[in-house]
């Protein structure tokens, strides 16, 4: 099942980061796959400012052995005919979902003379898309399932998510929101997200992650634009003869409690870790009942590329 018709057919999604090497190693990439595959709807394959393999061509990969790929598309990096083409591309393979997004700017440490494009705002990008559903001259078929990122925190009472309405207006049927281990927040601001009628417009799926220490919690509240994690949380993982395993813990007690909220359709679960902590906390969590044969371990580095 793909993570497009999984929307329509689950109460409570569940994908997560696949996180992608600037190797050409194939068969790590699998590892991961097959790891994360009895756990999780689809695999997300972020699209940054680091060198790292082409998402499409890991997509080409992994659908094969019957992964089903979230492909981000950054329009930082592409002009609108590059985009084009990597969206023909894409639908060659049999990728049914893309997120699509404008793109951080690229660290002046990593710059090298590298320029960014910005031919196309994500916003622009996405109506782009769904004009070619009316156009009978495309080669492309407009089918895929289109997706936006957006920042979560605590609304003022008067807030109106006119950033979200911006993109569920342009396209996007879902709404990937970043990390937040503030349940809280979650709460309060979903609250408002319902209350504008954006839930039947587009699914929101909030982001957490096994966190393996304080040090990478850390790590993530400072250096990732918009993540919550609350000091209660990093004192809990110091606090533990086993940061793993209590990292693990945590983020299912989140997941669980995050289902249900009202609004929320799933979550994204970052792999901040090894990658086997990914459906270990799933499996916690009791949203996801996992086979009893467990994968292959495969050593991750504690903080990923993908959030670099």
């Amino acid at each position: 099942m793909t993570f497009k018709k999984a929307l329509k057919t689950k109460d409570f999604v569940v994908t997560a980061h696949l996180n992608l090497a600037e190797a050409p190693d194939p068969e790590s990439l699998l590892r991961q796959g097959e790891i994360l595959r009895p756990a999780v709807d689809a695999v997300q394959l972020s699209d940054n400012s680091q060198l790292h393999m082409s998402g499409i061509a890991a997509a080409a990969l992994l659908i094969p052995q019957g992964i089903d790929p979230i492909v981000h598309m950054n329009c930082r990096d592409r002009n609108r005919i590059a985009l084009h083409k990597d969206l023909i591309g894409a639908a060659a393979l049999g990728v049914s979902s893309v997120l699509v997004m404008r793109g951080k700017k690229i660290p002046d440490s990593k710059k090298l003379g590298v320029r960014g494009v910005s031919d196309i705002l994500a916003l622009e990008f996405m109506a782009y898309l769904q004009t070619l559903k009316h156009d009978e001259d495309t080669s492309l078929d407009a089918g895929f399932l289109i997706g936006a990122n957006a920042e979560m925190f605590d609304p003022e009472p008067d807030w109106t998510p006119n950033n979200p309405i911006r993109k569920c207006d342009a396209g996007a049927k879902f709404i990937q929101l970043q990390i937040c281990f503030d349940l809280d927040v979650a709460r309060n601001y979903m609250a408002r997200i319902v209350a504008s009628k954006l839930t039947h417009k587009a699914s929101f799926i909030m982001a957490l992650a096994p966190l393996p220490s304080a040090d990478v919690a850390r790590w993530v509240r400072d250096n990732v634009k918009g993540a919550l994690v609350p000091e209660a949380i990093i004192r809990r993982l110091e606090a533990s003869s086993h940061p793993e395993r209590e990292g693990i813990e945590i983020c299912a007690e989140l997941m669980q409690e995050m289902a249900a909220i009202p609004g929320v359709s799933g979550a994204n679960i970052l792999t901040l870790g090894k990658i086997e902590m990914v459906p270990a906390a799933i499996e916690a969590s009791g949203v996801r009942t996992l086979p009893s044969e467990s994968p292959p371990v495969v050593q991750e580095k504690q903080i990923p590329t993908g959030l670099k």
